[in-house]
């Protein structure tokens, strides 16, 4: 039986009309989070600032392909197609089996750490796969979106990113370039970034979850462009920094084995169905 009445069907022009329709429609799946997973209609449209028509059409839409799904009476939740497509991501991504084919190789600094690969995906850092058990104090976990100017996991990639993008950063969020401990003039902006990168790897301590450190560096592409990066995470208490810069080197080499890996998998022939 179809939830929505004949009547809610009825198109109606759009209060919120900045954008195409498949991007407001993607709004709507921006509402679901971790602290929010279920939303009645109603409060969808009202969130959103769409007319009850329009909101009442998207998620008919999303709901007929499976990217919503009714959980009681005008009640939806994320749809099936998000955890299979999860799953493929898992199985396809060539960095996500880059890491799982080299989890062998990764050392055992601490009875506590954690090993994360994040990509970067347009300008947000994303966890995209995880070995070893998490900790309390860790918030980092797969598909946990990470901030860009903050921890030594997103350092590691934003100190490599190109100085156009640098630039365009500084300039569009001052807030986060004030609390990133890179600086507040441009100038120690770009100092700071460019000695992370000459450094190679990054190292940072409490900057997101307090009492965790974390040590990291960047994965790149075939082409040289930085595409994410591995990073190990452990307890502050654990730091050795005497060892800090035998163990920044051992995982630059992990990085560049990594991004090897990732490169011969990205070019590899596609198997057949």
């Amino acid at each position: 039986m179809n939830p929505l009445s004949e009547s809610e069907h009825l198109p109606e022009q759009d209060a919120d009309s900045k954008g195409s329709s498949l991007e407001r429609m993607l709004r709507v799946l921006d509402l679901f989070t971790e602290a929010s997973p279920i939303w009645a209609v109603d409060e969808m449209g009202a969130e959103l600032g769409y007319t009850r028509s329009t909101i009442y059409r998207y998620v008919r839409e999303l709901a007929e392909a499976n990217l919503l799904f009714q959980v009681e009476a005008g009640r939806y939740a994320l749809g099936a197609r998000i955890i299979t497509w999860d799953r493929q991501l898992r199985l396809s991504d060539p960095l996500v089996r880059a890491a799982q084919s080299l989890e062998h190789e990764l050392p055992r600094w601490s009875e506590q750490q954690v090993w994360l690969i994040c990509r970067l995906f347009k300008d947000q850092v994303v966890c995209i796969h995880q070995h070893g058990e998490l900790f309390s104090e860790v918030s980092y976990s797969r598909g946990s979106p990470r901030p860009l100017f903050l921890g030594a996991t997103s350092k590691a990639i934003l100190a490599n990113m190109t100085s156009r993008q640098h630039s365009q950063l500084f300039l569009e969020n001052p807030d986060e370039v004030r609390a990133s401990h890179l600086g507040h003039t441009w100038e120690q902006f770009r100092r700071s970034l460019q000695q992370l990168r000459r450094q190679g790897y990054v190292a940072s301590a409490a900057e997101i979850d307090p009492g965790v450190y974390g040590l990291a560096a960047p994965i790149f592409d075939s082409d040289g462009k930085v595409v994410g990066s591995i990073s190990c995470v452990r307890p502050i208490q654990a730091r050795d920094i005497a060892q800090e810069a035998q163990q920044g080197a051992q995982m630059l080499a992990l990085a560049q084995a990594l991004s090897q890996c990732m490169a011969a998998l990205t070019h590899s022939p596609r198997q057949p169905d």
